[in-house]
């Protein structure tokens, strides 16, 4: 069965567990560290704009996700995210949190509109351990390890208008863990644009089967304690148990703002 736009990816989603929308997680902004002796913090409040498409529900009879951000925006009541970094020489610590909740009812477009009502709470923690393994005036590479947890609570109903589309009522809690490792970098282009990136593969069948997160931003120091950064994320979960299936990628525009001192 198809449900459109973001009631069925809501739907979908809590069905079975979500990412993230994330991820939940934000552009890293990653500068030349101080003495070897000195504590670095970096704190990332962040925005990210995310589209879903993949396959989600129940195992026997699972729902194609095809939703844009637009679909989406109008059933958000709650969104937030930040990222904290912890940085002393070599070594660092990065926690990100993302929480969302969609609520609403209304009618999803499609060839048979369908009247749906929808309750969706999201979390997505993440926790990393940081080591630098190069770096540079013009550059730096990072390499990590830690693990990304995801709680989805959903109550969700459609009642479609024909008979291939009939009543249909989801309720869902559920969470899990799952490591990840991963590399990130920054190459600075002059004092104030840079570029950097992020990338992580996870999952190995612990709990999900495979998840792999990916993004590129492009960012500008205002001086030494801000900056932003604009650019693109898209992550990826394969899971399934218990007779439901999560296999959703979340894509779009990713923006940070980035606090340091």
């Amino acid at each position: 069965m198809k449900h459109t736009a973001c009631l069925t990816i809501a739907a979908a989603i809590c069905a079975t567990p979500t990412p993230a929308f994330a991820g939940p997680q934000a552009a890293e902004t990653i500068t030349t560290p101080p003495a070897a002796s000195a504590w670095e913090f970096r704190i990332t409040p962040y925005a990210w704009l995310t589209a879903l498409d993949g396959t989600n529900g129940p195992s026997a009879d699972p729902a194609e996700v095809d939703a844009g951000f637009s679909d989406i925006v109008d059933f958000i009541e709650m969104a937030a995210a930040l990222q904290v970094e912890a940085r002393h020489g070599r070594w660092g610590f990065l926690a990100d949190a993302f929480y969302t909740e969609l609520g609403g009812s209304g009618t999803a477009p499609g060839p048979e509109e369908a009247e749906v009502d929808i309750n969706l709470d999201q979390f997505i923690g993440e926790l990393e351990i940081l080591y630098r393994v190069s770096e540079s005036p013009a550059h730096f590479v990072d390499v990590y390890a830690g693990m990304r947890y995801n709680k989805l609570s959903l109550d969700f109903e459609i009642e479609g208008s024909g008979p291939r589309d009939p009543e249909r009522e989801v309720s869902a809690d559920r969470g899990w863990t799952d490591p990840i490792v991963g590399i990130r970098g920054q190459w600075n282009i002059n004092e104030k644009w840079y570029l950097a990136g992020k990338g992580d593969i996870g999952g190995f069948g612990v709990n999900s089967d495979l998840t792999w997160n990916i993004q590129g931003t492009v960012g500008y120091n205002f001086n030494e304690m801000f900056s932003m950064e604009l650019g693109y994320r898209a992550f990826d979960t394969d899971y399934e148990e218990d007779g439901f299936i999560y296999d959703i990628t979340q894509s779009g525009l990713l923006l940070s703002a980035n606090f340091r001192f």
